[in-house]
């Protein structure tokens, strides 16, 4: 009875800690513009997945190109969504590493770089799309 007791009492730590650290990180201003420009290309890249898998028509798609060989991976339309998955998750890794940085005020730096290596990242999936994209309508 006393181990559970405990849990729940971490639990509810957990989430009021966790949202408080929320709400630190989301008080600054360039968290919030770094964000939502990452996530607006994040929804980029799903749109565009979204337009390959659907137009395309077939269960086979090439999914990399290499100058030198031409086309040398070829996959099912399913394994597109994998590129804005990752996309995904590094915007949600990076955020939370900077909301659990900010009681630390001295660790700005630390959170400009995450973020902006979150944007950088869904920037070059958003390249890494175009270019399958390419591939198969052109």
């Amino acid at each position: 009875m006393l181990e559970r007791i405990n849990f729940f009492n971490l639990t509810y730590n957990f989430r009021k800690n966790a949202k408080s650290a929320f709400f630190s990180a989301w008080s600054y201003t360039y968290v919030k513009i770094f964000l939502a420009t990452a996530v607006f290309a994040n929804v980029l890249i799903w749109l565009i997945a979204r337009f390959i898998k659907v137009t395309t028509g077939t269960d086979q798609i090439a999914l990399h190109y290499n100058v030198d060989f031409g086309i040398d991976f070829y996959g099912n339309a399913e394994k597109i969504f994998i590129i804005p998955v990752l996309g995904f998750i590094i915007i949600l890794f990076n955020f939370l590493i900077v909301m659990f940085l900010q009681r630390n005020k001295d660790i700005i730096i630390i959170s400009y770089i995450l973020l902006i290596t979150g944007l950088l990242s869904n920037i070059v999936l958003l390249a890494a799309i175009s270019s399958v994209y390419l591939i198969n309508f052109r």
